[in-house]
């Protein structure tokens, strides 16, 4: 029974939450793409965060063969909501070994990929930006 009545709030929760997340309800967005460089290298399959230094508005994007980027707010939004953001950037590499195992690497060095030791920040304006910079080091 209590299965039961877990499954009915599951199901409740989530058309709520949809319902109250379709596109005329979101906060505006504006543009903000740019580069992601690893030593003067464009890094390509990186996913770049913001997360929101206040407010639950936070937004990603993952990186074209040229290092090149576009935010997305939500789903279904393209941009970020104009704020301040702490930034996180991941890349995950898939190395086969001898057995049926596959591991995965980080093709960045590890202080990237957490936002409180990555010492990376950006400010999105009410007119967006369009020229993000982002110039890793690995060493």
């Amino acid at each position: 029974m209590n299965s039961h009545i877990a499954q009915i709030s599951f199901a409740l929760c989530t058309c709520f939450c949809l319902a109250g997340c379709q596109g005329d309800n979101l906060p505006k967005t504006v543009p903000a793409e740019g580069v992601v460089l690893l030593d003067g290298t464009p890094v390509s399959d990186a996913t770049v965060i913001f997360i929101a230094e206040q407010g639950t508005y936070n937004a990603h994007g993952v990186t074209n063969k040229e290092g090149k980027f576009q935010m997305k707010a939500f789903d279904e939004k393209t941009g970020a909501v104009p704020g301040a953001y702490k930034v996180e950037i991941t890349k995950s590499i898939m190395e086969s070994s001898a057995g049926p195992e596959v591991n995965m690497k980080s093709g960045l060095p590890a202080k990237y990929s957490k936002f409180n030791t990555s010492g990376l920040s950006q400010t999105i304006g009410e007119s967006g930006a369009k020229d993000i910079k982002y110039e890793l080091k690995s060493k």
